[in-house]
């Protein structure tokens, strides 16, 4: 895919497995927001709509299958080592962008809104970047996922 006027849904569709994810500063410092070895899966397909499953590498399972008996602070734990979403995608070409349309998340603040994420084509994967976002410390960074078709 080497001219942008190529670029479709059917470039987007199908499933993609996560290659790597990491946060970037514009120093170049790289962080690991779910820890390095991040799990992933992204799905869109033809008629517009998308999900999306990242799992932290060293997430712990619970203690216990009764959830009831869960401590708060395993499911904080587990919380904090995943996120999932899903809705719908529209493609802006020339803009190179992507923009998920959030139905439903892990992350209830999401719901309703949009995720933007600029995208390449790179081999056989896919790179989405955000834009610039502050993150607990002030500082911002850019957040990579590549993705791999499955």
């Amino acid at each position: 895919m080497c001219a942008d006027q190529s670029i479709t849904a059917a470039s987007f569709a199908g499933a993609w497995r996560l290659v790597e994810a990491y946060a970037e500063t514009a120093a170049g410092r790289r962080s690991f927001p779910l820890g390095d070895g991040t799990h992933g899966l992204i799905m869109y397909d033809l008629e517009g709509h998308m999900s999306a499953q990242l799992m932290g590498a060293k997430r712990t399972r619970f203690n216990s299958r009764n959830l009831a008996d869960v401590p708060l602070e395993e499911f904080k734990a587990a919380y904090l080592g995943y996120t999932s979403y899903y809705g719908t995608y529209t493609l802006n070409v020339s803009e190179k962008t992507v923009t998920h349309h959030v139905e439903g998340a892990l992350t209830a603040g999401w719901v309703g809104g949009d995720q933007l994420r600029y995208f390449e084509f790179v081999a056989n994967c896919l790179i989405l970047k955000t834009p610039p976002m502050r993150t607990a410390d002030g500082s911002k960074v850019v957040n990579t996922l590549v993705w791999r078709r499955a």
